[in-house]
Parts: C-alpha cells; structure tokens; sequence
C-alpha cells in the first residue's frame, strides 16, 4: 500500500498481531472488498519515483530523488446525484408497462404505467361523494344567513318591546319616578307612591281629575242645598210650588250621589287602579326586558347551532374534496415519470438479484422501482482501509483508470469521506473498517456508466530529493527494519529508518548513505541482527501484549440468514463489488525471506515522470 511503511511503525509483536488478523479475514472477504494494505501491505500504486538500480540485477543503488506517494484503491463508478423512483401508489399495484434498462431520459418522461382501473372506479364515486357533500354545505350556508336574518329581526322586535314598555312606564308615573324605580329595581311598593312628590305622568293626571270631580261634586252639592233653602222659603211664601221644592230637593239628593261617587272614584283609584296600573307598567318593561334575553339566547342557540351545522358540512366537503384530490394524485401517480434527467436503472431484489420492473409483477407502496442516476457528473466510490484513510484529505488529487477505458487516464478531486466505517460486510469481519471515500471526476467521458470497475489513485505527497531504495530491499530481522548492504567484506546487516513509500521505493531516513549498495533478498550467510537483552525483552513484553489484545477479539459473526452471497452484487449497487480477478495484489517484505520469496525490482520509469 502507497504510504507510509507500516514496518516503520510496528513492532515485531503488533506485526505478528497483524499477520494473525488478517488469515481468515482476507480468505473471507476477497469476493467483497478489495482493500490493499493492512500492516506489512503496501499497494501498487504510483508510476512515479524512480527505485535506483546498482551495477547488478541482484543490488540497487541508494539514490537522491523524487518520491511520489499515492493510496490505490479499486471501486466502482456511481453518479453523484442519483435519485430513487419509488411507486408513489398507496397498497400494491401491477406494472402494465415499463422503459427498457439504460435508457437516458430526460426530466418528466414516462417510467412505469401501473394498472389504474380501480384508482379509475374510486374517481368515479367519490366525485359523487364530492358532489353531494359540496350541495349539503351550500345548503348548510344559506341556512345559517337565514338564522342569522331571523335572529336579527326578533331582536329588533324584541328590543321595541322593552322600548315601548319603558315609555309605558315612564307615561304612567313620570320620567322621574320610573327612572328611580327602574334604577332601583327589585321589589316594588306601588301604593304609597300614590303620595309621592315626583309623581307624575297619566298617574298624577287622573288623580287630579277624581280629586277634581269631588270638587266639584261638593260645590254642585252646596249649591243645591242652598237652592233647596231658597225654595222651601218661598213656598213657605206661596211663591212656589211644593213639585218646584220637589225638584230642588231631588236635584239636592242627585248631588249628594254624585260627590258620594267622586269620593268612591278616587278611593278606588288610590287603592286599586293606581297600584294595578303601575305594577302592570313595571311588570311588562320588566318582562320586555327578560323576553329580549330570551330571545338573544335562544336566537344565538339557533345560530350557533346553524353555525356548527355548517362547519360540520364544510368540513365534510373539504374532508371529501381531499379525498377526491388524493385519488386524481394517486391516479396520476399511477403513471411514473422521470423526476430528472438520468439513465434508467432498475433496482434489484432478492438473492438471484433480478430486477423488481416486470410486466405483472406487484409492487408495494414505496417502494424503490428505478434509480435515475445524473451521467452529467460521475464520481467513483472506494473503500480505503483505517490505516490509511487518515492519510487522505478532502480536495486531494485522484487519478482514475476505468477497466473498460483502460488507455485513459481520468482527473479528479476527493469530495467526500465517511465519517464512519462501512458496516455492509460487518458479519464477514466484524474487526475491519474501511470508509467510503467519494472522488468526483472532473469530466464525464462518453460511455461511462454507473458500476463500471476503475483503479484509483490518491495523491498522499510528493517528496523531492529524497534518500531511497527499492522497497524489496528493506527486510525485518527479529521485527527490526534491515538492509543488507553489499561491502568488499561481504553483505553486512544494518538497521534503518524508513519513512514513506510507494509500490517500487521506500524513504530511507537514517541507517544509509548515498551511493551505497544494498541487496535486493537476503544473501546466505549474511550474520544476524545483533540487539541487546534489554530490547529483546520489551519486544517480547510488547508480542504477548499483542497476543492478549488479539484473545480480547471476538471471532467473526457467522453471515445472517437472510444475507446475499459474497459473490452478488447488492441491490441498487453495482455487479462488480468484488476486485476483478487480475487486480494487482499487495506485496509484503518480511524478514528472512528467501530470494525467491522477494519480488524482482521494478523496472525504473523515466526520469522526471509524474503521476
């Protein structure tokens, strides 16, 4: 794997716990991710970096030089923008038809047609339904204007009443002792307001007219008595007649009556008729009064009642005019069309992964028929391994080799990396992590099509004159980092310092000098690696360390029930998950490896070539 040697950084302990992690994993997971680099592993990556040669094919030169250091990967290309077609269809519904696979659309074209003959049936009765509830609420409406209508009239009426009674009452006993009595309110003792001051009105006007009448009563009765005098004296003179003081006499008695009835009048009317009249008057202002809350009350009942009707049948309609705009949406939903312009793909199902769009075939609500990937900007999808992922950045430089362009060589940047690892496999390795890391390409080339195999390459840095040496020179020995230089004594074992790499050089920082020769296998007879007790020990503390941490580890989950084969691809992703069976493999270098064991060195490329 291009980036930094992992020997630089392990000890012979986390080495041998890497080496035991990776047995049965890498067994499982092969035909699922093709991750290069664990520890010991670097990728073939970079075609930059010259690895420096000797004089012999058995030596290489350690040289000053460029060192370009990349992370390989191989993924799949997807688009960027791609969106799910689902049937937006409540309940399960039939394709009747369907667009051929790999069509490009373009915005609003036909899909799918979904079978629409009881969607058509629903249509029909509920624009019925509609109808009938739109007739109840209208006639509902002009209800209550009526109710409203009527309640304003009897109000009106109503408030005449007490307007008029309130005069009654005021014309019977004056302004002033109506409007006293009516400020007051409660009960009422009517007969002494006979004597009132403030009496007045119809009241004080007959009360006047029968103390009149006793009046004059009593003055018609005095002077019929003096008449009666006058003509008992002159008969008694012979002037007269006795029918004359008949008469006057009769007239006198007559006179009497009428001052008795006077009196009788008004007693009558202090008693009876005035107390009678005004509690009457007072009684029908007051009851006009209580007939106009009445009919407030009663009229607000019928309009509210008229009102919550019409709520009631507003709310049916509307209730039932959703209902008819659902079913012309369901209706029109029937018929899918593209949302944007893309290449239909079909979305796959089931463990023989076959695609869920066929004529027949029943499809439930919401459901993801189609992916319409966007072919305007395409993106391809890796999975790199934790102990590299740290190494990349976003906005960093990619290169891209399709497998089916393989002479053109695509630029791009790294626009996403996951935040968290890619928990897909987990039940092949609970233990591996790797991360999706999205590098968008920066031109679509005619013919590139989402799920389509392509090698990539992440620029990591770029180092410029650098110690190097070829990357099959550099061997462990007891877990420490050796180079076996060739001298006129014969090979000698020296430790070193490494930094990064790629796949034909590694850095080397301390240990060796320029120009020296070093060994591309371990040469017979080359003698071992000298180190103290001391480190042997704190090697050997930090292996067993290793050893229990890899005891802690769970083993790996046997694969659900329900999961697909390693070997198939998974539903709406690409077929080729899995590295194609020439993907280059990761090379490792281990301490005392035979000459067989170590690669040959990688022929250099030409001087001053780039990635």
């Amino acid at each position: 794997m291009a980036g930094t040697l992992p020997i630089a950084a392990m000890s012979l302990g986390r080495l041998k716990e890497a080496g035991r992690r990776w047995k049965w994993p890498l067994v499982a997971a092969a035909g699922a991710l093709g991750l290069a680099g664990i520890a010991l592993v670097w990728w073939a990556v970079s075609g930059s970096g010259e690895a420096p040669t000797g004089s012999g094919s058995e030596t290489a030169r350690a040289l000053r030089d460029r060192l370009v250091v990349t992370v390989a990967e191989s993924g799949e290309v997807e688009a960027k923008r791609s969106v799910d077609v689902r049937c937006e269809v409540e309940g399960n519904s039939t394709i009747v038809w369907f667009i051929e696979e790999g069509v490009t659309v373009q915005s609003g074209d036909k899909l799918i047609e979904l079978d629409s003959a009881e969607l058509q049936e629903r249509l029909q009765t509920q624009e019925v339904t509609t109808k009938a509830a739109q007739s109840a609420f209208e006639m509902s409406d002009k209800q209550y204007g009526i109710v409203q209508s009527t309640r304003e009239s009897k109000l009106s009426a109503a408030a005449l009443t007490v307007k008029f009674t309130l005069i009654d009452f005021r014309k019977y006993l004056g302004m002033d002792l109506a409007d006293r009595l009516g400020a007051e309110g409660g009960q009422v003792a009517f007969d002494p307001l006979v004597e009132e001051k403030s009496l007045g009105g119809e009241a004080l006007q007959e009360k006047r007219r029968l103390e009149s009448e006793i009046d004059l009563a009593a003055e018609e009765l005095s002077r019929a008595a003096n008449k009666v005098e006058w003509t008992r004296k002159l008969k008694e003179k012979g002037y007269v007649t006795g029918s004359e003081l008949q008469a006057d006499e009769l007239a006198f008695q007559r006179q009497e009556v009428a001052l008795d009835q006077a009196k009788t009048a008004l007693d009558l009317f202090l008693r009876y008729e005035f107390p009678k009249a005004a509690e009457k008057a007072y009684t029908d202002w007051i009851e006009a009064k209580r007939e106009y809350d009445r009919v407030d009350a009663r009229t607000q009942s019928e309009v509210d009642s008229a009102r919550a009707e019409l709520d009631t049948k507003r709310e049916t309609h509307r209730l039932e005019q959703t209902r008819l705009d659902k079913v012309r949406d369901q209706l029109a939903k029937s018929t899918i069309r593209a949302p944007q312009a893309g290449m239909v793909v079909f979305e796959l199902s089931g463990r023989d992964q076959t695609p869920v769009v066929s004529i027949g075939a029943t499809v439930r609500h919401q459901q993801t028929l189609i992916k319409l990937p966007d072919l305007s900007e395409m993106s391809v999808n890796v999975k790199l391994h934790e102990s590299v992922v740290k190494q990349v950045s976003l906005g960093a430089v990619a290169y891209a080799t399709i497998d089916a362009f393989p002479k053109d060589r695509l630029t791009g940047k790294v626009t996403k990396i996951a935040v968290m690892p890619d928990r897909e496999n987990w039940w092949m390795n609970p233990g591996l992590k790797a991360y999706q890391t999205q590098i968008t390409l920066d031109a679509t080339p005619a013919g590139l099509k989402p799920g389509m195999s392509a090698q990539v390459e992440i620029l990591i840095d770029t180092r410029l004159d650098v110690l190097q040496v070829p990357i099959s020179a550099v061997f462990l020995d007891k877990g420490i980092q050796v180079v076996y230089i060739k001298t006129p004594g014969g090979p000698e074992t020296r430790r070193v310092e490494v930094g990064l790499s790629n796949e034909r050089a590694v850095e080397i920082l301390k240990g060796l000098r320029e120009g020296e020769d070093v060994y591309l296998y371990k040469p017979a007879g080359t003698e071992e690696l000298k180190i103290s007790e001391e480190e042997m020990a704190e090697r050997q503390q930090l292996e067993r360390r290793a050893d229990a941490r890899e005891d802690e580890t769970p083993p790996a989950a046997p694969p659900p029930a329900d999961a697909p084969p390693t070997d198939a691809p998974r539903a709406g992703a690409s077929r080729a998950d899995a590295p194609p069976p020439d993907a280059p493999r990761a090379r490792v270098s281990r301490a005392g490896a035979s000459r067989a064991d170590a690669p040959p060195p990688a022929a250099p490329p030409p001087a001053g070539s780039s990635p």
